[in-house]
């Protein structure tokens, strides 16, 4: 079985223990009449998201899920499928950034294979056909990634990421 954060939206969300509230924010007049904040609760993990930037609780379940993907796939090591990485990788670079629709299968094969090879970013690079600038390149495009790697880093001792 995938990880949750491969799954399908609709699976993912039977996964999630779902909490709409009052949000402020953008909407003038309209703001706090309608609950169109989500916040999502994975039950399993116990990861959360949550979003309240936008009038449509749609668009708000739609962005706390991206982010929930996200750090799922931050949270849970061991299960990327190295597949997921293949269609991006060029020539040793990764031609994705945190707007590809599959940055968190990226980011979660990434994290694996740092994981797997102790924090060291040269053989973790090899193992996913990138050069360690690369990898590292990838490790820092978003904050949260960059803090998650840092912090696998320091469990086995090394230093944070210097890109």
């Amino acid at each position: 079985m995938p990880p949750p954060y491969a799954l399908p939206d609709a699976a993912l969300l039977a996964q999630c223990d779902e909490h709409r509230s009052r949000a402020g924010g953008p909407g003038g007049q309209h703001a706090n009449k309608t609950e169109s904040g989500v916040r999502l609760i994975h039950r399993d993990s116990g990861v959360e998201a949550s979003c309240s930037d936008h009038r449509s609780q749609g668009v708000n379940r739609s962005a706390a899920l991206h982010v929930l993907r996200l750090r799922l796939a931050l949270t849970l090591r061991g299960c990327a499928d190295p597949a997921w990485l293949a269609p991006y990788v060029r020539g040793g670079r990764c031609a994705a950034g945190p707007n590809a629709q599959d940055w968190h299968l990226i980011v979660a094969c990434a994290c694996d294979a740092l994981a797997a090879e102790a924090g060291q970013l040269a053989p973790a690079a090899a193992r996913l056909g990138l050069t360690t600038r690369q990898l590292g390149k990838l490790l820092a495009r978003d904050p949260a990634v960059k803090t998650a790697a840092d912090r696998l880093r320091a469990h086995h001792g090394l230093g944070p990421l210097h890109v």
